[in-house]
């Protein structure tokens, strides 16, 4: 990808993110997050990606990603949706499975659930739930290039993902 995907290590912005609080945080609306809609792609000389937000009935957002390797097996598929919750929070859901779809990384009762802490124009910042407290999703739009970065913790290690996409159509 256009972006290399290094285990960066975090330290004190992994602190910072366990503790941050919603002081000032703009809340989200499921329709301020339609600038997300569209086929996203990135590519490398090893992997391509793409990711597709569409807007589903009753303003929910539904989207797929994928990340498949060039010249070699592996890679990794992703369903994914933003809603409403049932308590009136905006949530991003997802889960992964392998790239020939024989195994999901997730349990099946588990899915990965992160909730809108933060809406700003063309940017949403998602914080995780349950095992995932600590870890942030921010999706960020500029023109035609959609960035996505995940803060995550694997083992209690920080590890940073960035992938800068480029609009590939709508």
């Amino acid at each position: 990808m256009g972006t290399p995907h290094p285990a960066i290590p975090l330290g004190a912005c992994a602190l910072a993110l366990l503790f941050a609080g919603g002081a000032g945080a703009t809340p989200c609306q499921l329709t301020d997050l339609r600038w997300m809609t569209g086929v996203w792609r990135d590519e490398s000389a090893d992997t391509r990606s793409e990711e597709r937000w569409v807007a589903g009935p009753a303003d929910q957002l539904m989207g797929s990603s994928w990340a498949l390797h060039t010249g070699r097996p592996g890679g990794v598929v992703e369903a994914e949706t933003i809603q409403t919750n049932a308590a009136g929070a905006v949530t991003l859901t997802l889960r992964h499975f392998t790239a020939d779809l024989a195994r999901s990384w997730e349990e099946k009762t588990a899915p990965m659930v992160f909730a809108a802490a933060d809406c700003e124009a063309e940017v949403v910042v998602f914080n995780g739930q349950g095992d995932h407290l600590g870890e942030r999703i921010t999706y960020r739009r500029a023109g035609d290039a959609l960035t996505f970065t995940g803060d995550f913790l694997h083992g209690g290690t920080p590890v940073q993902v960035v992938i800068d996409f480029k609009r590939a159509g709508d």
